[in-house]
């Protein structure tokens, strides 16, 4: 039964599930496709603290993959956001990534992988960074991270994986990890769960006017953090073709709005 690899772009550069996963493409394969995502909230941590803060964020995206070698991957996504009904609308941060399975293992499981990526993210627009309308903040980024994928027999899996982003001034730096579980066959399923945390940075200092703490580094200097959890769902219609729909759920943030978010989309592979 052939597996399916997503790669999910549900908001931007903010990536549910982080931003690859624990499935390689195998030499001159590939995947392409479309998703939109819609995410809700009506509350906005102003730093640390919960208050009020309404935000909606329509997001097309792009995402491509495709295997140089079984054992390396690259990916692209292209993500165009829509914020608070047309408020702003613009490209936001495109992103490419290298990923290399360095090592395959059979055990009394299954198959274990380990992984290594590195991936590079940059601003494709002049977009707004102020305000609750911002688009994002402007910075460019670099990627590097860890991932171990358990692939049991019976086709259920669940990995593991953490990273560092290394973002330009003044974006404070921030560290990724997520972990997940679930089905890999002609129907695919997973839950998950994300942390991003920032070092640093300045806070909102209210929500009615979204101002922040700090002259230093104004909206890009913020520190943006969260706690996520989610899940995918994945049918093959056709041998080369899939279509998916998720949702997730802002558990806890720092300079985060509490967002609900959906998602569907159309995989070609």
């Amino acid at each position: 039964m052939r597996k399916a690899a997503l790669l999910l772009l549900l908001s931007g550069s903010l990536y549910g599930q982080g931003p690859v996963d624990g499935f390689m493409k195998k030499k001159k394969e590939f995947s392409v496709g479309l998703s939109f995502s819609n995410e809700k909230a009506s509350k906005l941590y102003a730093g640390p603290e919960l208050g009020s803060g309404s935000r909606t964020t329509r997001a097309l995206s792009f995402f491509g993959i495709y295997g140089f070698t079984d054992k390396l991957n690259v990916q692209l996504g292209i993500p165009y956001l829509n914020v608070n009904k047309g408020e702003e609308n613009d490209l936001q941060d495109g992103s490419i990534y290298l990923k290399y399975n360095f090592l395959t293992k059979e055990n009394k499981f299954g198959k274990l992988k380990a992984m290594v990526a590195t991936g590079f993210v940059q601003p494709l627009s002049e977009y707004q960074v102020y305000g609750g309308s911002a688009i994002g903040q402007m910075s460019i980024a670099g990627d590097g991270r860890l991932i171990v994928q358990q692939n049991f027999k019976s086709n259920y899996f669940a990995s593991i994986q953490a990273g560092y982003f290394l973002k330009s001034n003044p974006t404070p730096n921030a560290v990724s990890s997520s972990f997940k579980i679930g089905f890999a066959g002609k129907v695919y399923v997973d839950g998950f769960f994300e942390i991003i945390h920032a070092f640093g940075g300045t806070d909102y200092r209210g929500v009615d006017e979204l101002q922040v703490s700090s002259s230093s580094g104004g909206f890009r200097g913020l520190g943006f953090s969260y706690q996520k959890i989610g899940g995918t769902i994945y049918y093959e219609v056709h041998p080369h073709i899939g279509l998916f729909g998720g949702a997730s759920y802002i558990l806890n943030g720092r300079n985060a709005f509490k967002n609900t978010g959906v998602n569907i989309g159309i995989v070609f592979q």
